[in-house]
């Protein structure tokens, strides 16, 4: 019997998309391609989320990595808070599960900084029972340790709960835990995966 849906929040219940920014800044596609290759796809970032590093630690080795970029990074780095947006259907998905009686956690990678500064955009919030942001633990998804932390501090049965999650991997250790997984694709094929299985 499934009671709990654990949900990731960046590219499920927040869009995150630094592209556009970085178009919106006037960047050039090629400066765009270098700066998600140094930027976004390196170790670094999850340094961040895990807590360990500060802003700054970051930024200087997104530096070195693109040194001829320090002010564009400087740049889109400041400016990642507005490239983070709300689902549309975040808050009533959300809202209508609760209603009918599942618990609801979060479990997430997110630096502090970054959370402090879009919480309050994320209008999902106040129906969650609790929630697992890797700052706060200095551990980050898919190491199961992150995992089994938010089981112990909510008293979650993982054979009792769903999660969703754009990762496979980050499914893939959900289910070797026990954890029901869907891998999220979009809204209409995760809700309707997700109703299949609370439906039994």
């Amino acid at each position: 019997m499934i009671d709990t849906v654990i949900f990731d929040v960046g590219k499920v219940l927040v869009d995150f998309k630094p592209d556009e920014l970085m178009e919106r800044m006037g960047l050039s596609p090629e400066i765009r391609a270098t700066l998600r290759e140094k930027m976004f796809g390196v170790p670094l970032w999850n340094e961040l989320d895990r807590g360990v590093m500060t802003e700054e630690e970051v930024v200087e080795g997104f530096i070195k990595n693109a040194p001829e970029y320090g002010r564009e990074i400087r740049a889109v780095f400041e400016g990642l808070y507005d490239a983070i947006t709300m689902m549309p259907y975040a808050v009533e998905w959300v809202r209508s599960l609760k209603e009918r009686g599942f618990r609801l956690y979060i479990l997430s990678n997110y630096s502090e900084k970054l959370f402090g500064r879009t919480k309050d955009r994320m209008g999902f919030l106040p129906y969650m029972d609790g929630a697992a942001f890797s700052y706060r633990y200095r551990l980050i998804k898919p190491d199961p340790a992150f995992y089994r932390a938010l089981f112990e501090e909510y008293g979650i049965e993982p054979t009792h709960a769903v999660m969703l999650d754009d990762r496979p991997e980050n499914i893939e250790t959900a289910r070797s835990l026990g954890v029901t997984g869907i891998v999220f694709r979009n809204y209409e094929q995760a809700s309707a995966e997700l109703e299949k299985i609370l439906k039994g």
